[in-house]
């Protein structure tokens, strides 16, 4: 393999593979990334064994000497892009005895490398559904549900994010048991095949890192049985420093899915409440943030009472410290106190899609639905504590 290419896309290609690379160098060959390139192409690929990401790059015949492929450390090849200038052009070729070469002007280094049939492989999901999305819409039904997902549980499947495709529709599920997120977006089925996948952690956060909450152009989620994949196509160069539209490359994202069954969410949504509050989410946040400071630091209770016209928000400790707040809201029925965790109701306003949270309650000790008036696109479901 000899190839020369451009060292802001050769960073550009590492960056993107980088949360794939194994760091606990459990296998060795997973600490790096593997390189294989042909007239066409050079396409970079790193993988953990849960997650894969894999990136090609078009190349130009000029800068393809030698085609072929290898495996090199992704920290120290990224270390060494990263230490030179911008826009230098390196040169990388391997040679004998399992060692390839890095040159940029005067600067000459030289890397071990592990064979790439060494390198395992993912491979493609089966049993697939295709659902076409815009980028745009995946993160969204990622960022306003993965808050929700448990972080430990020995309800396993709790601690991903489910995501279900159907005619029309993405939708995005995530629960830890006492509070709950749902999320729906526009999406073009391949296909009557609808189908369930839980997508661990890891992958949920990569997918986020990946994609940009500006981009329009489609992409292509698989799910199948077993595996998830994503593909699409990204520019060449950032957006702060792209001329024109730009050279694309081409991104695939492949993870493995949890293997259980999710809970039957439909079945814990409440019904419309009797009870329909609605308040500014901005105000609201910042009386959660500055009454939740005395708090019980570990329960962190806040007590809600909902009066015509008013909201009070009250909260004290073991330490008999106190703090109240009270706000202006729209709502004119019977009195109501409640108490909820605030991490909770100030994870939904980081999220929620709009200006004015509503509150949807049936009796003082049921959940609480939450969600943007006249709009069913989000729905957030906490359960208030017992105290």
């Amino acid at each position: 393999m000899k190839f020369s290419i451009s060292r802001d896309h050769l960073l550009r290609a590492l960056t993107l593979v980088s949360g794939a690379v194994e760091r606990r160098h459990t296998v060795p060959v997973l600490s790096n990334v593997k390189l294989e390139l042909d007239s066409r192409q050079l396409v970079l690929t790193a993988s953990d064994l849960e997650v894969e990401l894999q990136v090609s790059l078009p190349m130009t015949a000029a800068a393809v000497q030698e085609a072929g492929e290898t495996t090199v450390s992704s920290r120290k090849l990224m270390d060494i892009c990263k230490s030179l200038p911008n826009a230098s052009l390196i040169q990388l070729e391997t040679i004998a005895e399992q060692r390839c070469r890095v040159c940029s002007g005067r600067v000459d280094f030289e890397l071990g490398t592990l064979p790439a049939t060494d390198f395992p492989a993912l491979g493609a999901p089966t049993g697939v559904a295709e659902l076409r999305v815009s980028p745009k819409s995946l993160r969204t039904v990622l960022d306003q549900t993965a808050f929700a997902m448990a972080v430990q549980d020995v309800r396993f499947y709790l601690t991903g994010l489910l995501l279900e495709a159907s005619e029309g529709k993405l939708r995005g599920v995530a629960t830890d048991g006492h509070r709950l997120a749902l999320v729906d977006e526009a999406g073009t089925l391949s296909g009557s095949q609808e189908l369930q996948a839980i997508v661990p952690r890891k992958a949920v956060m990569e997918l986020q890192r990946l994609l940009s909450a500006e981009d329009e152009t489609n992409l292509t989620l698989s799910l199948g049985r077993e595996l998830m994949q994503v593909e699409l196509a990204l520019p060449l160069q950032p957006k702060d420093k792209q001329e024109g539209e730009g050279t694309l490359i081409g991104l695939r994202f492949t993870s493995k899915l949890i293997d259980g069954k999710y809970p039957d969410y439909k079945r814990v949504l409440p019904r419309q409440g009797k009870h329909i509050i609605q308040v500014p989410v901005e105000d609201f946040r910042q009386s959660l943030q500055r009454v939740a400071i005395m708090s019980n630091e570990k329960l962190r209770g806040v007590f809600l009472e909902f009066k015509p016209g008013t909201l009070v928000l009250r909260a004290n400790n073991p330490e008999q410290d106190r703090a109240s707040e009270d706000m202006a809201i729209d709502y004119q029925g019977e009195i109501l106190e409640m108490s909820f965790n605030a991490q909770y109701l100030l994870d939904v306003c980081q999220v929620l899609p709009g200006d004015t949270l509503q509150f949807s309650i049936s009796e003082a000790n049921s959940s609480a639905l939450l969600q943007v008036p006249e709009s069913d696109q989000a729905l957030f479901v906490v359960m208030p504590m017992r105290v």
